[in-house]
């Protein structure tokens, strides 16, 4: 199954539901800020857009795209985001939205994403407030949201998930993809990883509570998974053909969860401490790392639970409870208990859903088709010179404990950080399997 053969268009799945894919054209091309005029304009029909940047995006492609298609007639306005007060990189936030719609000219007919992870999520909550179309250009392999309809940003100081929309076209050259800087990278290679984990979680929650699956969906980057994940030294090397596999994968990994309607396709336990780092690092005021670097990390933990998790074939499933922890969430605490109020009521049904007949051996099975150990994913990160120890995202080791201790309170989604509570394993092997996997 090529994913490409999907684009722009409406077909019935085997799961049931008929899918739509609004992205229409995806470009992988040397050329492709020269193709940018007859690619935009075939998509769409009005010539007036906004690029939106930040300073370093702009430089790298952002001021080349603008002269390509000032060149072929189209009237360009420029939204260059600025860095913030101490300098660092814009964010996406309720404030740097706010930004943005005070700036936007009154004619506009679509938008130009070009950057990466930001820039994409702050581009498609501009379309999504003003109901305009837009495009993408990517500038690193840093994330899976290029080709995703959800939106992953910081509203009143909480790490959210919102329901967007994607771009009609994404564009990305193979000079800038692998010219750019090897952090963001190594972000993506974490990112795309988490699909063994997201995919057992997801179809977990489809035993367990009988929530929707999709089968096209889980297997969508399956074929090209080996073409990155066995050749990390490919990705060290930067070389074009597992540097494209990369992208296309994290392409894939979007195009998923749009089609699905749903995160879960790519986003499960591991996600969560990622989450959690992020909005507490807001809370105090301090930095953290990209989110696919923290994602990786949170993958081997993830692996690490499915491997005890496995180990086990007589459970006793027991119902932890607990307050939302007022000392690690702070003045998040009472937007997290929102949710953490709903993981409750989910966790005790999952008790009751494991207690049943075979549940627990169907589970088992469900888990080793598509689960990878925690050591294959330390190995592939750390060969390709990515993130996999608590030390190379400089969040401190009780800072991760704590993450992973209370990431579930933030989301209702069930995944293997419940599942490992339900049969006693969380919260004491936290500390074990730092130890062994993450120091």
């Amino acid at each position: 199954m090529n994913p490409d053969n999907l684009l722009g268009k409406t077909f019935a799945c085997e799961c049931g539901k008929k899918h739509s894919v609004p992205i229409r054209e995806i470009i992988y091309s040397a050329s492709a800020i020269s193709e940018a005029p007859e690619v935009l304009g075939r998509n769409f029909p009005e010539k007036t857009a906004v690029i939106i940047a930040d300073q370093r995006t702009y430089a790298v492609a952002g001021a080349a795209m603008a002269g390509s298609l000032a060149n072929a007639g189209f009237k360009i306005n420029e939204l260059i985001l600025p860095d913030k007060k101490d300098g660092k990189e814009p964010v996406c936030d309720d404030f740097t939205l706010e930004y943005i719609l005070a700036r936007l000219p009154k004619k506009c007919d679509f938008y130009i994403a070009v950057g990466s992870g930001v820039i994409s999520d702050l581009t498609k909550w501009t379309a999504c407030k003003t109901g305009k179309p837009y495009a993408t250009f990517a500038t690193a392999a840093s994330m899976n949201g290029y080709s995703s309809a959800n939106i992953a940003p910081t509203i009143k100081g909480v790490k959210r998930l919102m329901d967007g929309t994607c771009p009609l076209v994404i564009m990305a050259a193979p000079s800038i993809i692998n010219e750019a800087p090897y952090k963001l990278t190594t972000a993506g290679l974490g990112d795309v990883l988490a699909k063994p984990v997201s995919i057992t979680d997801w179809r977990v929650s489809n035993l367990l509570f009988g929530e929707y699956f999709c089968p096209l969906c889980a297997q969508m980057i399956s074929e090209i998974e080996p073409a990155y994940m066995n050749k990390p030294r490919d990705i060290f090397s930067r070389k074009p053909v597992a540097m494209e596999a990369l992208f296309n994968a994290l392409i894939y990994s979007g195009l998923s969860m749009t089609i699905a309607g749903t995160s879960s396709p790519s986003s499960g336990g591991e996600h969560m401490i990622s989450h959690a780092l992020d909005s507490t690092a807001l809370t105090l005021g301090i930095d953290h790392d990209y989110h696919g670097r923290q994602v990786g990390l949170g993958t081997i933990f993830a692996c690490a639970l499915y491997e005890r998790l496995l180990a086990l074939e007589n459970p006793r499933f027991q119902l932890q409870t607990e307050e939302t922890n007022k000392a690690f969430w702070q003045s998040l605490t009472p937007v997290v208990e929102e949710e953490h109020a709903r993981k409750r009521s989910k966790a005790a049904k999952a008790i009751e859903q494991l207690k049943k007949k075979n549940c627990w051996d169907e589970l088992r099975a469900i888990a080793k088709k598509s689960i990878r150990t925690p050591a294959e994913i330390r190995d592939c990160l750390k060969t390709a010179g990515a993130a996999y120890r608590i030390a190379d995202i400089e969040c401190g080791r009780t800072r991760f404990l704590e993450a992973a201790l209370n990431c579930h309170q933030m989301r209702e989604r069930y995944t293997v950080i419940d599942l490992a509570r339900a049969v006693g394993i969380m919260p004491k092997a936290a500390d074990e399997i730092m130890e062994e996997y993450l120091s």
